[in-house]
């Protein structure tokens, strides 16, 4: 038997046993944090090697990359092995060993080369920045100088400390982002994939524009439960994009509100990608209100989405599908029981506030018994496998990514560059807190391109959530701003990640998806704002105060998404769209002044508009001699 077919069959086994080590971890949580992060980073370390070979991802597994992946057995094996000393002695007061400190080197040059091979090279760059940022800063001048650390200091503190590639990003993959791809790959091999499609056409599919419709709804379905953009756009898009295209949706359109609505599933409650979990455990704040005050703005994104297709599909002339295409909403309730039960089950855990990578594995048990009750659905012996074995694939790119970001935020912690971060946001901004978000929104987007939700949010949290708190933002405010940027980035060009998975299967250029999906995106840039500006719209103040804002925002929406459009009863000119695109962003922020000029500039738009609508149809009955 050939040497790449072992170890396939190698990483195969591996890959399971890792997807069941952290069962055990969701069930029965940590005993010995340091050790079971060791654990977890060698793992996945390992499986990188094995699974994303020297010479690309597919190809052959040579010898180089077999003894990467036993070299990265290796340093989580010592820390594991030495955990009784590790963790009680003090850090940077002692030498290191010679093993200590060669096996530190090597553990940070597998991070570095396992990051690369998953992600690319960004984020490689950011890490090593940092390590010669420590190294070295003591040289420069002013506010980014420290007082230096030697490499001892620094090789200890990512190897051998919960600060470093052991700490609080690799410790959320461990604790909640791998319970999670768990559950989503127990639905996607249960067939729940395909309820959310027959539960979306049942309720969707006779809309102007129902394909569009479609895949919004199922991906604010499914989107919420995997949190990965690019993971929700090829799901839900190989479905989505072909029965869109089909229907009359140009290519380019068809893969950007795709990538759009996906990358929007991850601000969905009750999961948000895991960053309502991330959020708890970064403010102290309680799952439930997070999820609370996230749920009106995720609803306006999808609106905004949901309008966007209908005036797409108004403009273009599609229509619905007929009754006799789409599936009966009776005839779906039995599954959508089947499916809903364990969701719910996973939903109420939460609010009672069991621990959430408890909750993911409880849910993906109950999917896995619910796929018995149908024999189309029904998980077998080798279904299962590939799921546990999937878990682990999809979780590499995470688990890699984070432990780069833990050096990242190693280097934060131990030069104390957040602090000194923050205090140069404000004072660049000059107190003005408009400038320091807009310097926080630049800098969340930057550091998103390419990376997954998870890591950006961290690296974003530790260097800028500080400097917002600093102007007297509320917690859950500033880092739902975060959150939001963090996830908006995966359809911000250059690199909007979504936007690609998509382009793929619409089969149309990259670039122009990529940038059409940053114009749908428009209620995505602008929500994060109003959440600093006007926390009513995170359900929070007066009952009338929150109604206000409601309609003032959803009015707003209506007016940006028809002037992205270029379309409200027919065609815009120049000056309609700058109307209502101003009136729109007035009207998002719900003050009665701005509110008032809002309406003024979208009021004679409407009229005018209706006008010309009613002149064309007057036209058009003219010269076919037909009757209004």
């Amino acid at each position: 038997m050939r040497f790449d077919s072992v170890m396939k069959k190698v990483a195969k086994v591996i890959a399971i046993l890792a997807t069941l080590y952290h069962v055990y971890i969701g069930f029965f949580g940590l005993t010995r944090p340091l050790a079971n992060y060791a654990i977890t980073l060698s793992l996945f370390m390992c499986l990188t090697f094995l699974y994303v070979p020297f010479k690309g991802k597919g190809k052959d597994i040579a010898i180089f990359d077999a003894v990467l992946s036993l070299l990265s057995l290796v340093v989580g094996f010592y820390v594991v092995a030495n955990y009784q000393t590790i963790s009680v002695r003090p850090t940077m007061v002692g030498e290191l060993t010679s093993i200590e400190y060669g096996l530190g080197i090597l553990a940070i040059l597998l991070v570095l080369e396992s990051t690369r091979r998953t992600i690319g090279m960004p984020l490689v760059y950011i890490a090593v920045f940092f390590l010669v940022y420590c190294y070295f800063g003591n040289y420069l001048p002013g506010m980014f100088s420290h007082s230096g650390f030697s490499g001892g200091d620094i090789i200890e503190s990512m190897y051998l400390t919960l600060d470093g590639i052991h700490g609080t990003p690799i410790a959320v993959v461990a604790t909640l982002v791998i319970q999670f791809v768990l559950f989503g790959a127990f639905l996607e091999a249960s067939g729940a994939a395909k309820f959310f499609v027959d539960i979306s056409m049942s309720l969707m599919g006779r809309l102007k524009g129902a394909a569009g419709h479609i895949g919004n709804f199922s991906a604010a379905l499914f989107g919420t439960m995997t949190g990965s953009p690019t993971a929700s756009a090829v799901t839900v898009g190989s479905f989505s994009i072909p029965m869109m295209k089909k229907t009359g949706f140009t290519s380019v359109f068809s893969g950007a509100i795709t990538a759009v609505s996906c990358t929007g599933a991850a601000l969905m409650p009750p999961v948000m990608g895991t960053a309502a979990f991330l959020m708890a455990e970064m403010t102290g704040t309680r799952y439930i209100d997070i999820c609370k005050a996230a749920i009106f703005p995720a609803i306006l994104y999808f609106f905004s989405c949901s309008l966007i297709v209908y005036f797409e599909a108004s403009r273009t002339g599609i229509t619905g599908f007929r009754k006799n295409e789409l599936p009966s909403f009776i005839k779906t309730i039995p599954i959508s029981l089947q499916y809903m039960g364990p969701i719910a089950v996973l939903i109420i855990l939460l609010i009672v506030g069991y621990a959430p990578a408890l909750c993911a594995v409880v849910a993906s048990f109950l999917i896995f018994l619910a796929s018995f009750f149908r024999k189309t659905t029904r998980m077998n012996f080798g279904s299962l496998v590939k799921a546990l074995e999937a878990t682990a694939k999809t979780s590499i790119s995470v688990a890699t990514s984070c432990a780069s970001a833990g050096i990242v935020v190693g280097a934060i912690v131990l030069t104390g560059l957040g602090g000194k971060f923050a205090s140069i946001v404000v004072a660049v901004s000059h107190q003005s807190l408009f400038l320091a978000l807009f310097l926080t929104m630049i800098a969340s987007l930057i550091l998103g391109m390419g990376m997954p939700l998870p890591v950006v949010y961290i690296l974003t949290a530790v260097l800028c959530g500080p400097a917002i708190a600093t102007l007297g933002i509320p917690v859950i405010a500033a880092h739902l701003f975060l959150v939001y940027f963090a996830c908006i980035s995966a359809v911000t060009p250059p690199v909007a990640v979504a936007a690609y998975a998509t382009a793929a299967i619409a089969e149309d250029n990259p670039v122009k998806i990529g940038f059409a999906g940053f114009k749908y995106a428009i209620a995505g840039f602008i929500i994060p704002y109003v959440m600093i500006y006007e926390q009513s719209i995170l359900l929070q103040g007066s009952v009338l105060k929150i109604a206000i804002t409601v309609l003032s925002c959803s009015i707003g929406v209506f007016a940006l998404s028809s002037a992205v459009s270029n379309w409200l009863f027919t065609s815009l000119s120049r000056w309609e769209k700058v109307l209502l695109f101003a009136g729109g962003a007035l009207l998002v922020y719900p003050e009665l002044i701005t509110s008032l000029i809002g309406i003024c500039c979208i009021a004679p738009v409407l009229r005018i508009n209706y006008g010309k609508k009613v002149i064309l149809k007057q036209v058009v009955a003219n010269k076919t001699g037909t009757a209004i």
